[in-house]
């Protein structure tokens, strides 16, 4: 149980810094993200700092929205 707990904050938190990353590299402001994708602003936030975890739903829109592939996200 520990093993996976922990399996799935890190993969939290990889998905977190890769939607980060995506959109800085696009120069893209949180407010833009949110509007493209529909997932609101301090979703975006909390998913970007690992603290929430994310459905395939919202990751599929935000991923839509930055123009990329989902395995680019995992």
């Amino acid at each position: 149980m520990q093993y996976s707990t922990h399996l799935l904050r890190h993969l939290r938190f990889t998905i977190g810094q890769n939607i980060h990353r995506q959109r800085a590299g696009r120069r893209m402001p949180l407010r833009k993200l949110s509007r493209l994708s529909g997932v609101s602003e301090r979703l975006l936030d909390h998913y970007e700092l690992g603290k929430n975890e994310i459905c395939l739903d919202e990751l599929l829109k935000i991923a839509c929205a930055l123009e990329i592939g989902l395995k680019e996200l995992i």
